[in-house]
């Protein structure tokens, strides 16, 4: 067996996942109790994002041989947890794994993470300092270190020491040229790239993009330049800055396997499975659930996070960010992954969610969930958690357009590279809050608000946000301006509200391209009866 396992780790570390993965699967099936191949197995699901299967593998195992239980188990357990958002159960195994081996960096930058969340940034920046001086310990760099720089420049935003960050990452890029840290150096302050570092930047690209082939390769070396090079030139030259960001966007595209049709067989299923499971359910358990819990949702880029940041500037509210937890309880019923009934469901999502959601919101009255990707299941929230509050957000579709191409999702939101996509999503994301608009019989306890409106009167906008959520601290807008948010408008919301965004005059070459794509996408839903020909997109034109 012990060759066996040594080219599975050859296949790993050529990053050739998929098959090693499927070979693992065999040698499991018959081989459940050898230590390796489980920590094999575990490892690959976290690869594949497949945690819950990870934590099965390895409580299957260690559940029966606690004794056996090791630095690899705690941590891998941390990780899973961690990505599920079950901070509190993370926080337990990485303290475990601590205590077996302190001198591993692996120990700490996960930990960073949640605590970057629970917004005790002096905690995160403890861990983060920590794990960097484990791995100068090693000598070398790991695979981790441009993570883990990153986290380190969120905590500095987030504690306001602009050029504590700053010398940083000119000092990082002085000792040896990284992307990765190009790019962030690029957000924080693109005014910092001299001469020479944007001379070397753009000779690594040239390089990088004939060395590199591999998507992997690509994501690391080719990706970030292209997005770094892209913001620097963002105010210097508009031609080349639009240049690297459709170069960027394509890498994007060509590495990911993103089919945006299969957006609308979710939508309808998500139609299809509310009307089935939800429409005429009375509510079960307690009706009171959810009184503590607040939704902002819409498209990303459409003024989401500004609207957090007004909401969590006085003492009744924390923020707990952009969780996945709704979206991927409420997708994996759709799903019927765990063939649970309605009322399990129901049962399962508020103890789940409100478990986790809980812990973030600590000593605080309420807790604002700020997942733009949760319009998709409104519906099941009002259902789910009887007492919850939500906030819809609207915008120009073409400003968000521009505002999501310019953006470096790549995973998150794939179908942003390409303005086609976007198109195709913002026909489909008017489908499905259509379908909401007319389902919701009642819909005293859903806000909607434009964005233009929002910028144009902040100050009114905030009070009627106060007003509906029932918030009776006073709103403090210095709190406001040193708002953290762990999204992509991280430098945007310290500076005073503006209009600047509005009416975008950018990348208008693919302007045409990405209204048709909404006409086309919208003539599948006419044909549904969901929307109507000749309306207009929640108040705004499509043209």
């Amino acid at each position: 067996m012990q060759n066996e396992i040594l080219e599975l780790y050859k296949l790993i570390q050529n990053k050739n996942i998929e098959k090693a993965y499927s070979i693992t699967k065999k040698h499991y099936s018959n081989n459940k109790n050898n230590k390796d191949i489980i920590k094999i197995l575990a490892y690959l699901h976290i690869q594949k994002t497949q945690y819950d299967a990870a934590i099965r593998v390895l409580n299957e195992f260690y559940n029966d041989n606690s004794e056996e239980k090791d630095f690899d188990y705690f941590i891998n357990m941390g990780v899973c947890h961690k990505a599920n958002e079950d901070y509190e159960k993370s926080l337990m195994m990485y303290e475990q794994a601590i205590k077996i081996n302190p001198d591993s960096h692996m120990c700490y930058t996960v930990p960073a993470e949640i605590y970057l969340k629970l917004r005790d940034f002096k905690k995160a920046m403890e861990f983060l300092d920590t794990a960097l001086d484990k791995m100068k310990i090693i000598g070398e760099e790991t695979i981790n270190f441009p993570n883990t720089i990153k986290l380190k420049t969120e905590v500095y935003v987030a504690l306001n020491k602009d050029k504590e960050n700053e010398n940083m990452l000119l000092e990082i890029l002085k000792g040896k040229f990284h992307p990765d840290i190009f790019y962030l150096l690029s957000i924080v302050n693109s005014k910092l790239i001299d001469d020479a570092l944007l001379d070397t930047a753009e000779r690594q690209l040239e390089e990088y993009d004939k060395k590199y082939e591999n998507k992997l390769d690509r994501f690391w070396y080719v990706h970030p330049l292209y997005f770094g090079l892209a913001i620097f030139y963002n105010q210097r030259n508009k031609q080349k800055s639009e240049k690297f960001y459709e170069l960027g966007n394509k890498e994007i595209m060509s590495s990911l396997r993103y089919n945006s049709f299969e957006y609308q067989t979710d939508i309808v299923n998500i139609m299809d499975s509310y009307s089935k499971n939800f429409l005429d359910k009375k509510q079960i358990i307690d009706e009171t659930e959810g009184g503590s819990n607040f939704f902002i949702l819409g498209t990303p880029r459409s003024g989401t996070t500004l609207i957090e940041s007004f909401i969590a500037s006085n003492n009744e509210v924390t923020s707990g960010g952009e969780l996945l937890s709704a979206r991927n309880l409420i997708s994996d019923f759709v799903k019927n992954l765990n063939n649970q009934s309605t009322e399990e469901f129901m049962e399962h999502f508020r103890r789940t969610y409100l478990n986790r959601t809980d812990f973030l919101r600590g000593k605080h009255k309420n807790i604002v969930d700020k997942l733009p990707d949760n319009f998709l299941y409104i519906g099941f929230l009002f259902k789910l958690l009887p007492k919850t509050k939500i906030i819809r957000t609207f915008r120009d579709p073409w400003d968000v357009a521009v505002s999501m191409f310019k953006q470096r999702y790549v995973t998150n939101i794939p179908y942003s590279a390409s303005f086609f996509n976007i198109g195709v999503f913002m026909a489909n994301f008017e489908a499905i809050n259509v379908f909401w608009n007319k389902i919701l019989e009642e819909k005293n306890d859903l806000l909607d608000i434009r964005y233009e409106e929002l910028v144009e009167d902040p100050e009114n906008h905030q009070k009627k946000i106060y007003e509906f959520l029932n918030i009776n601290s006073d709103f403090d807008e210095s709190r406001r301006k040193s708002f953290f948010s762990q999204t992509a408008s991280i430098r945007q919301i310290g500076s005073n509200i503006h209009k600047k965004s509005v009416k975008k005059e950018e990348f208008l070459a693919h302007k045409n391209e990405f209204f048709e794509s909404i006409h086309m996408q919208r003539g599948y839903w006419e044909k549904r009866g969901i929307v109507s020909k000749n309306s207009d997109f929640f108040g705004y034109k499509l043209s």
